[in-house]
Parts: structure tokens; sequence; C-alpha cells
């Protein structure tokens, strides 16, 4: 079948061919310049395009399900919505990509760059976010898994005790804001005020908005 690739803002057009599929011509074409390709609501399930430049690209509602994409350039890139569940992403670059609703579950995220990636309504339950870069990243204030990663990565003296036990019980019930409320009321905040002086302050401002609700 012929595939054409083109830009996602002019159509101009960066690959075409005779190809199986979308899949097949990317696998094959992974060494070339792919950024800026429009590739939204493309089935790339299974995929290898580990070390390939997909920068700037649109694969939002694309099916990357259990591909290879370790060491890609996927800054800049629209994945919003997209189902990259159990994919390996170990050391790839999604500096400013914009991830809202994908599904990252079970993914290897390992040495990756999310630094002012959007992650609002994503979905990083059991993924690998060890060495990841997660500074500057944003919408993670609903993300149990985001916070879960964040709060493992301080020193034991950081929290005391009863925080200590405060964050367990969050991410294991995985509690809603208003259940932290209730249980907690302002023993929590403590909690998230530390946080925000290491670069992470969507908690705290989202729980003084749940704490001045009546």
């Amino acid at each position: 079948m012929k595939v054409e690739i083109k830009n996602r803002f002019n159509d101009k057009i960066i690959l075409s061919g005779k190809y199986e599929s979308i899949k097949d011509c990317l696998e094959k074409n992974r060494d070339a310049d792919l950024s800026y390709s429009d590739l939204s609501y493309s089935n790339l399930r299974g995929s290898n395009l580990s070390y390939s430049n997909l920068s700037y690209s649109n694969l939002s509602y694309s099916n990357l399900r259990g591909s290879n994409l370790s060491y890609s350039n996927l800054s800049n890139s629209n994945l919003s919505y997209s189902n990259l569940s159990n994919s390996n992403l170990s050391y790839s670059d999604l500096s400013n990509s914009n991830l809202r609703g994908s599904n990252l579950s079970g993914s290897d995220l390992r040495g990756s760059n999310l630094r002012y990636s959007n992650l609002s309504y994503s979905d990083l339950s059991n993924s690998n976010l060890r060495d990841s870069n997660l500074r500057g990243s944003k919408n993670y204030s609903e993300s149990h898994d985001f916070f879960q990663e964040i709060a493992k990565r301080q020193k034991v003296d950081t929290f005391t005790q009863k925080e200590w036990s405060i964050i367990g019980q969050i991410i294991i019930h995985r509690l809603c804001w208003d259940t932290i409320k209730k249980r907690f009321n302002k023993s929590a905040m403590g909690i998230f005020k530390k946080l925000k002086k290491v670069g992470f302050g969507e908690w705290s401002g989202k729980y003084s908005e749940i704490l001045r609700e009546k």
C-alpha cells in the first residue's frame, strides 16, 4: 500500500512509498528525521521506534501499546489520549510534550525527560519513573502515581512518622482530595508544603483550595 507521512503543519510530504503499513514505513525509516509528522490516530502497536526523532509530531489518539521508543526524541510532541501502555520509553525525551489523557500504565520511563510535560489525566499506574526528570511537569495534582514517585525520592527525615503514615494511606488507598481533608484536615498540608520546597507545588496549591471550601 502507498503510505504518505505529512508535516502536521503544512502537509509537506516527509515520507512516501509502498509499505505494508504506517508502522512498517516508520520502522524502516526510523533513522530519518521524522519531526513534525502527523501520525494522529495511527496504529503503531508493538513498533520499534527506538532512537527515532519524532519531536513536534502529532501522535494524539495513536496506539503505541507495547512499542519500543527508548532513546527517542518526542520533545514538544502531542501524545494526548494516546495508548503508550507497556511501552519502553526509557531514556526518551518527552520534554514539553502533551500527554493529557494518555495511557502510560506499565510503561518503562526510566531515565526519561518529562520536564515541562503536561500530565493531566494521564495514567501512570505501575509505570517505572526511576531516574526520570520530572521537574517542571504540569497538571500532576490528580496523579497518585506521580505523588508516590516524588514522595519516595525524599529523604526519610523529610517527613515526620505521622506524615509518612498519611502519605502511605493516600497512595495505598488512592484517596481523593475530599477524603484527605476529612481524614487529615490541616495535618496533610505540611506534606504538600515540603514537596513545594523541592519544586512540586501543585499539591499545596490544590489542597489550599480544598481547605478553603466549606
